[in-house]
């Protein structure tokens, strides 16, 4: 059988040679399946899913030659990896953590990227370790006509979005910060059709509004999409838009919009007409049911940026027992401070400044929280514990002001590009709200404590989660 030559055309039709195109593919083949091989806890499947990452995107790169190199093999080498790593045979109750005394965090919130990398790093701080589904579909639960192993050509522009906020995620992910699992429903149809069943009739109640759509970024990511449109499609839509533009002002226009496309990461080159049609998939993590059977299986409480997420936790919120008012000074003290957040900053940064112990106090005042809410609370003493604690918020708050201090200085001793001086600590730093509830019940919603014991067979989990946070930003440029 005749073998392709290093200089021929690659035979997988992207138009490059072989060597720049296939062949290091195949030659990154075996470390693969051998990866696979030891990928046994959750950590090496994470660890595996970086080396994967690496050796078919070559990130090592500027990200212009990764996303030149986004050809349909590598989609497909890196969704046929997917499925090997997580096969529908997974016993995922023997992976996903225990509860214990970690301050774990599970978000649900907008998984687009540059939604999804920002509130990870926002929250980095006021967390031990912060939990994400799997922002990557699992080919093994797609069906032919849908899935990126068949058609890569469908997947070109939504890989590109994957490949970007893993490579953003990776150093978190390196260093054990950030966890990513697959959704339950991947190996377990009957348990996600039961949650999606439940879902569907609560939502009934409390419906998306067209004001949740809107502020979501699948607007935003829409209107991104338009500018890859053809040039021709676009100057005949400004003209239509105003008859009396002329053709220099069309001209600036499509300049500008080429500008734009070649300076933005997540739109690839090509137009929109030299390529098949492309699915878009957008995430929020899982829905309320699924994520409420993670949180109570992990040990872990739901974080979110999306007010309807918000609305639909609060739902599952008993405010009305006798403890939900004893704790209601101290959520409100919660909501009546500004908190600082990380913004716009280098990755790495970030996991520096966690490997230094930045903001621990702070942690370590939640983490007592935490084990206070989640255990038996006696009702003779929780008026004083929720004194206790809301005075003790004051002064946590006063050690987290200097620690966001202290950090301000080392974002200019870190060099941020661009802007210096305190402008430069303005945009890498966001100021908002961080609302805590804490509903004397927990969270918790029926039937899903049933669903962990007849599905997971798990017998250490949470009968409900205790308390929730919900990031309101107002950046203060």
């Amino acid at each position: 059988m005749a073998t392709t030559g290093r200089n021929d055309p690659c035979h997988c039709a992207s138009g490059k040679k072989y060597k720049h195109c296939c062949l290091q593919l195949e030659e990154s083949r075996p470390k693969l399946v051998d990866t696979l091989k030891v990928a046994d806890s959750l950590r090496d499947r994470n660890h595996a899913l970086l080396i994967a990452l690496n050796e078919i995107f070559r990130l090592d790169q500027p990200w212009e030659k990764v996303k030149s190199g986004m050809t349909d093999a590598r989609i497909k080498e890196f969704f046929d990896f997917a499925a090997a790593l997580w096969p529908t045979d997974t016993n995922l109750a023997a992976l996903l953590p225990t509860p214990d005394s970690s301050l774990r965090a599970l978000y649900l919130g907008e998984y687009d990227p540059e939604a999804m990398v920002e509130n990870v790093f926002r929250f980095s701080l006021y967390a031990d370790e912060i939990i994400l589904i799997n922002p990557f579909d699992n080919p093994n639960c797609l069906a032919d006509k849908y899935n990126p192993v068949v058609h890569p050509e469908e997947w070109r522009m939504q890989t590109l979005r994957i490949v970007y906020h893993l490579r953003m995620l990776a150093p978190w992910i390196a260093a054990g910060l950030v966890t990513l699992i697959p959704d339950p429903g991947d190996f377990d149809y009957a348990l996600r059709t039961k949650t999606w069943a439940m879902g569907t009739e609560r939502i009934k109640k409390n419906p998306v509004t067209r004001e949740d759509v809107e502020i979501s970024s699948a607007k935003n990511r829409a209107m991104d999409y338009f500018l890859m449109a053809p040039p021709e499609y676009l100057a005949a839509k400004i003209r239509e838009s105003d008859p009396t533009a002329t053709a220099e002002m069309v001209e600036k226009v499509l300049e500008y919009v080429a500008f734009r496309k070649k300076n933005d990461p997540l739109l690839l080159d090509q137009n929109l007409d030299q390529m098949p049609g492309q699915l878009q998939v957008y995430k929020t993590g899982t829905g309320l049911e699924l994520g409420l059977y993670l949180c109570q299986t992990m040990g872990a409480f739901p974080y979110t940026n999306i007010p309807f997420r918000w609305r639909e936790l609060m739902t599952a919120g008993d405010q009305l027992s006798p403890d939900a008012q004893v704790w209601s000074p101290l959520t409100k003290a919660f909501g009546n401070l500004d908190f600082k957040f990380l913004d716009n900053v280098d990755p790495n940064f970030a996991v520096t400044m966690r490997k230094e112990g930045r903001l621990e106090s702070f942690r370590s005042y939640t983490r007592k929280l935490w084990k206070t809410v989640g255990g038996e609370l006696d009702l003779n003493k929780a008026d004083s514990l929720a004194r206790d604690f809301r005075d003790e918020l004051t002064d946590e708050y006063a050690k987290a002001q200097a620690d966001w201090a202290a950090i301000d200085r080392d974002l200019l001793k870190w060099g941020m590009p661009a802007i210096a001086g305190a402008a430069q600590a303005a945009v890498s730093m966001a100021t908002g709200h961080y609302n805590l509830a804490l509903p004397g019940g927990g969270f918790a919603v029926k039937g899903v404590s049933e669903l962990i014991q007849s599905h997971l067979k798990r017998k250490e989990f949470r009968k409900k989660t205790p308390l929730s946070v919900f990031i309101d930003l107002e950046k203060k440029r």
